[in-house]
């Protein structure tokens, strides 16, 4: 439930205090509709839980294929990656920009850590289908100046 940010977390005490200021600019206040959506998943992760994992996987071995030779992180889990644009001589929100003329939406990373964050951008492909991310690559390619 990406951006539906529900949960708990156990810890020693002395760390609560500022878990729960992270938390706080992090997670404000729980909607309804999640609270319900996280007990929905939750009672049905047993079932649900495998053949999502592998579907997720399925979107990250294509999409890191499309991109071989570039410098990708790639994650062990999750739904989504980052690609590192300063080795093409631009920062994230230039690759965004230029990304969205190909019809790509990503995200610069500026302001999601030091200053190494603005030198990457971050695709989320937990909804897009195989389908849609194939040819994905040469898009990219075409946004980085390298086709």
């Amino acid at each position: 439930m990406i951006g539906w940010r529900v949960g708990w977390i156990v810890g020693p005490e002395d760390l609560m205090g500022d878990i729960a200021a992270v938390s706080m600019a992090n997670v404000v206040v729980p909607v309804g509709i999640a609270q319900e959506a996280v007990a929905v998943a939750l009672e049905r992760s047993p079932v649900t839980m495998p053949q999502y994992v592998a579907e997720l996987q399925a979107r990250r071995d294509l999409i890191t294929s499309e991109l071989d030779g570039l410098p990708v992180g790639v994650p062990a889990g999750g739904w989504s990656l980052l690609i590192r644009v300063s080795d093409f001589g631009i920062d994230g929100e230039t690759a965004s920009r230029r990304l969205l003329e190909q019809g790509i939406c990503a995200t610069t990373m500026a302001g999601w850590g030091d200053i190494q964050a603005g030198q990457y951008i971050r695709f989320v492909y937990s909804n897009e289908s195989l389908d849609r991310l194939r040819g994905i690559g040469a898009k990219i390619r075409r946004a980085l100046g390298l086709s």
